[in-house]
């Protein structure tokens, strides 16, 4: 979903979503979406919080300098960023050891810096490619 689809398409539904599942994380931070669907009170869930194990991300200089500073590890970080953001965060995880460390991100705050930091706007899929208009069609009503 991009400011563009939903403007396009949330206005003429006839029930509002309350949540809107996006790839978001912190160098997909989805502000603009985030303005627009703050107008109808739905709420961001981070599709891909952790970046989908995205390398760049997981070693981005920032993350690492983060967690060497807090004593965490780099998807620690990625996770307490989205909380504290106010995002909506279901980490997965089949290991125990990830799952113990993705709740154990409440000791701690980045600052506001260190927030702002991140931040590259690049997403890892394009809700604008051929075919998405056709399955959102599908997927909800839509009144004319």
């Amino acid at each position: 979903m991009t400011p563009h689809l939903w403007n396009q398409f949330v206005p003429h539904f006839k029930t509002k979503p309350a949540v809107n599942q996006v790839e978001c994380n912190p160098f997909c931070q989805q502000k603009e979406l985030r303005k627009i669907m703050a107008q109808d009170d739905v709420k961001l869930e981070c599709y891909y919080p952790l970046g989908h194990g995205n390398k760049e991300l997981l070693n981005h200089s920032l993350v690492q300098q983060l967690a060497h500073k807090y004593h965490k590890n780099a998807g620690q970080i990625i996770l307490r960023f989205e909380v504290q953001d106010g995002l909506i965060v279901l980490p997965k995880s089949s290991q125990k050891e990830r799952i113990k460390g993705n709740i154990d991100i409440f000791d701690f705050s980045l600052t506001e810096s260190e927030m702002r930091q991140l931040d590259t706007g690049k997403t890892s899929h394009d809700p604008e490619a051929p075919g998405i208009e056709e399955m959102l069609r599908n997927a909800f009503v839509i009144e004319d």
